[in-house]
């Protein structure tokens, strides 16, 4: 008998949209994306729920022929995402292209279009810590088992640095 598949990248089973928009974007209205945030942090019992379980959505560039990541209102509004909210590790599904996105916009360099991007290994880096932090910080502030811990962080380092964002 096969033993059972250890799968590091669970599906996402309760997903959660974090939906940003293209006046968000345009404003730089941070505030705005990070109010619906609070509540996945406020209780043990929502982190826990939630977990792994977020995909990044921009929208309102469907039109747009340029890839998000070619767009610098995005990018930029992404970096202060990332730079504010320190828990996307925890909760960013690994199963789409969210954290691949989110990474593409703060690590990269140089944008040579079509969503081609140079990234930085040292912002790379940066943003991977920061990943790990703000894992840590859940997992520590709520008692999350660390078996659970280890595999978050190992599905997320194998999305950053075995595949080319």
């Amino acid at each position: 008998m096969t033993p059972p598949r250890i799968d590091m990248r669970k599906g996402v089973t309760d997903p959660v949209v974090l939906m940003i928009s293209k006046r968000q974007v345009e404003q730089q209205d941070l505030a705005s994306v990070l109010e619906p945030l609070r509540m996945f942090t406020a209780s043990r019992e929502d982190a826990w729920l939630y977990r792994g379980q977020m995909s990044l959505v921009v929208d309102g560039y469907n039109e747009d022929p340029r890839e998000l990541v070619d767009i610098p209102e995005v990018r930029s509004l992404l970096k202060k995402l990332v730079a504010e909210w320190p828990y996307w590790g925890f909760f960013f599904n690994q199963v789409d292209n969210s954290i691949r996105i989110l990474g593409s916009c703060c690590c990269g360099v140089e944008f040579l279009g079509r969503g081609a991007v140079v990234i930085d290994q040292d912002l790379l880096a940066d943003f991977l810590n920061q990943a790990f932090a703000g894992m840590n910080a859940l997992f520590d502030k709520h008692g999350f088992p660390e078996p659970d811990l280890e595999a978050m962080s190992l599905g997320l380092a194998d999305i950053l640095m075995q595949q080319e964002m």
